[in-house]
């Protein structure tokens, strides 16, 4: 099932300068090279992140990725195993399901394995009964709501995803701490959420001019100049996702089923 485009009234975004595009080009080298160190611990978030952008977009692999998928993969307990399938085919277990407070976690777990539900209401019940006011909870309902429909071909409540869509478009918009982490986050998903959305080459412009020295984006602009792996990983998502920055792209499923 193809998406309908996510904003059928926007602004046609207009020509992209050249330079925009090749800068961020640049961008996304830097932000590999920081990922690509081997003397950087990685963390096992931006790494199930990174390896379905690594098959995506032709990425390479990651220094001590295996390790640390291979630490995931043995602790079946752990917060993360349930998010796995975004690296690799996992069995499912019904613990992944259960849960464990309002939390954007227990959304995205729905999302990500939509198909072992006991009922497809599931994960639209989370969304409505969550604070989508509270950070992350608009973007990864938006992402939880995206795999369902690209992963799994589910029927989605349109107006639930409209109300999403306007919550994650505010968060770009805004002026106070503009591009932290979930506003970065909100201009990955958006993208993944519709793959006809092109955003404004200002907001790639800005995206950027924020990136550290060392090739990392930080939680919040102008912080952390060592940079966090987890803003990273999600600003070279929305930097790969560009559309007239034609990054080469190979078929993926966002989890492994």
């Amino acid at each position: 099932m193809v998406p309908k485009p996510m904003l059928q009234s926007a602004p046609d975004p207009g020509p992209v300068p050249a330079e925009v595009t090749l800068q961020a080009r640049d961008a996304i080298i830097r932000g590999l090279a920081y990922f690509g160190s081997p003397e950087l611990p990685l963390d096992p978030d931006a790494v199930l992140i990174h390896a379905y952008l690594k098959d995506r977009f032709g990425l390479p692999e990651l220094c001590s990725a295996e390790h640390v998928l291979a630490e995931i993969r043995r602790d079946t307990a752990g917060t993360l195993h349930k998010f796995l399938r975004l690296a690799e085919a996992v069995p499912f277990k019904p613990d992944f399901l259960k849960l464990q407070g309002k939390s954007f976690d227990n959304i995205t777990v729905a999302g990500m394995w939509y198909d072992k539900l006991p009922k497809p209401t599931v994960l639209e019940d989370r969304i409505e009964a969550s604070p989508l006011d509270e950070q992350y909870m608009a973007t990864h309902s938006l992402w939880a709501m995206a795999m369902a429909r690209q992963c799994f071909q589910a029927e989605v409540d349109t107006v639930l995803e409209h109300q999403l869509v306007e919550k994650v478009m505010s968060l770009m918009e805004r002026t106070d701490l503009r591009w932290d982490d979930e506003a970065i986050e909100a201009l990955a998903i958006s993208q993944y959420h519709d793959p006809y959305y092109v955003p404004s080459y200002k907001y790639i412009q800005e995206l950027v001019d924020l990136q550290n020295p060392n090739g990392s984006w930080s939680w919040n602009p102008g912080q952390e100049v060592m940079g966090s792996q987890h803003t990273t990983v999600l600003a070279l998502w929305a930097l790969l996702q560009y559309k007239p920055l034609a990054w080469p792209t190979q078929p993926r499923s966002l989890v492994l089923h």
